[in-house]
């Protein structure tokens, strides 16, 4: 897959970049430094192009990750909030259709593109997963349905456990491993609780990981308002690509 291609491509960038810090650390001569430093000004200049590459092909997609187990009328004003604002900016909304939140985003998504006269099958990719799915099947949907997209929301990803107790949501986790597999840029809304609150406390541990994050994982943690959220992640993400692009000038 082109995908996959793409994404190794990447990979392997990072992992020659890496390499020549280690030869410079420990040069000895200062030929051999130059040509260390060299190299790695080389990767990093097609790490840069392909990054923007992928963002011109991809960043337009954003997927979004989550559930909830019960109906709640605040997560559905989140949900219709981020999916307006993004829509209304040009951006695509994929979702795998997780409990509530699914529903959630796939109704406010079509509501708002019928109001404005969109083609819904061009800006809105549903992927329900089936209940008889195996564990290496929903392996390979999940790596499909993120495929393509280059940012990804995460909010609530709750479930109900065996003792009847509500936490967070593996396969919500999960997506979020898959996509950051794929180099998606991981946006969790934190203030929303269970997986979502989850992934951005790890964010927080390790925000050197997460350097686009650094100026936002705290108001991603306590904004609460549904309309301060959306604002919010549309800023993230038009940030994230402005600073992609601009890096390769």
């Amino acid at each position: 897959m082109e995908l996959d291609n793409a994404v190794e491509q990447g990979n392997r960038l990072k992992r020659l970049i890496e390499h020549e810090d280690l030869i410079i650390l420990s040069a000895n001569d200062r030929q051999g430094l130059k040509k260390a430093m060299d190299r790695k000004r080389k990767y990093v200049q097609k790490l840069k192009k392909l990054e923007v590459e992928e963002m011109e092909k991809e960043g337009k997609n954003v997927f979004i990750s989550g559930s909830l187990d019960n109906e709640d009328e605040k997560a559905y004003k989140i949900a219709k909030a981020i999916c307006g604002k993004l829509i209304d900016n040009g951006f695509n909304i994929v979702t795998g259709f997780g409990k509530g939140i699914g529903y959630y985003v796939a109704g406010a998504s079509i509501q708002k593109l019928e109001s404005i006269n969109e083609n819904i099958e061009d800006r809105l990719i549903m992927r329900p997963f089936a209940d008889d799915m195996s564990p290496k099947e929903i392996k390979q949907y999940r790596n499909k349905l993120i495929a393509n997209t280059k940012f990804t929301i995460v909010m609530y990803g709750q479930v109900i456990d065996n003792n009847g107790n509500k936490v967070a949501a593996n396969g919500v986790l999960e997506e979020v491993r898959v996509s950051e597999e794929q180099n998606n840029y991981i946006i969790p809304i934190g203030s929303t609780g269970y997986a979502a609150e989850k992934v951005a406390i790890d964010v927080k541990n390790n925000i050197t990981s997460y350097p686009y994050l650094e100026n936002y994982i705290d108001n991603l943690c306590v904004k609460s308002d549904p309309n301060a959220i959306a604002k919010l992640v549309l800023h993230i993400i038009t940030d994230i690509k402005n600073n992609v692009v601009s890096q390769q000038n």
